[in-house]
């Protein structure tokens, strides 16, 4: 055990789900907070928003963004979409079509749906479907595309926001010269610090992605998944359940990942402390 107040020290306050928690560094078991309103909660540790001074989150928020809610297998984007989204809660699939081939991320809290096309207007929207219920505030592409054009910290958000999605390409789906049992892990790593829900056990847990959803995040068949699956379920990482993903251990999970550096960029982490 250690000093009295050196596990608090050791937490830190993550938005799960639509609630806070203190999620302790090393074991990623986490506690509910209370106190502390939903959306309220959602707003203020939002990875995205928390790029915008108050001031213009109050303004966008009152006089330009609606909060909307979708339910599992909803499509949120499709190739006629005009709408950008903020992602406050929940786990979707993109699916972006690039020849006769097609690339699949699954985003959670805190990824702006929309962000390229905001930049590049002759982009069509790639085919975006929620895997679990999923709240966004949402506005026009038109609308944005005008924000951003006039003002540059929202132009900015947009361009960082677009930066983060570039560099989880290279440090969560493009390392193919790992096993697949490893790359799966190293994106479930990924997947708890973007799409977590509360998990009763463990603290934290991911729910939604089937495992033809998490085969078409890395690119690889539904028998190569299902063999790295099976390869985790047998060294105790990872307790699988109904489109439930659970881990005994996120410091196991994280080794067998080969994850070497926390990602300081996780989803509702407080930027104090």
């Amino acid at each position: 055990m250690g000093q009295p107040g050196s596990e608090a020290a050791d937490e830190k306050p993550i938005l799960i789900g639509s609630s806070l928690y203190a999620v302790h560094e090393q074991t990623g078991r986490a506690r509910f907070l209370p106190g502390h309103r939903a959306l309220g909660a959602m707003l203020e540790y939002n990875s995205f928003l928390r790029r915008l001074p108050d001031s213009h989150v109050e303004e966008l928020i009152t006089t330009t963004l609606q909060r909307r809610a979708y339910h599992r297998g909803q499509l949120l984007r499709g190739a006629h979409g005009s709408m950008a989204h903020v992602v406050l809660s929940g786990c979707v699939a993109e699916e972006t079509a690039q020849g006769g081939s097609a690339t699949v991320r699954l985003l959670g809290a805190g990824a702006l749906l929309g962000g390229a096309e905001v930049c590049d207007e002759s982009l069509v929207p790639p085919t975006t479907r929620c895997l679990r219920r999923t709240d966004t505030l949402s506005l026009s592409l038109d609308r944005m595309r005008t924000l951003a054009r006039h003002n540059p910290v929202i132009a900015l958000a947009v361009a960082a926001s677009i930066g983060e999605r570039l560099q989880d390409a290279e440090r969560v789906y493009h390392r193919a010269g790992l096993r697949p049992e490893e790359r799966l892990a190293g994106l479930f790593v990924h997947l708890l610090r973007t799409c977590a829900v509360p998990c009763r056990e463990f603290g934290r847990m991911i729910e939604g992605p089937t495992q033809q959803d998490l085969a078409d995040a890395l690119a690889v068949s539904t028998g190569t998944l299902e063999g790295a699956l099976r390869i985790l379920r047998a060294e105790g990482i990872v307790v699988t359940g109904y489109r439930t993903f659970r881990f005994p251990s996120e410091a196991a999970l994280a080794e067998k990942g080969k994850v070497r550096i926390p990602s300081p960029r996780v989803t509702g982490e407080s930027s104090q402390g």
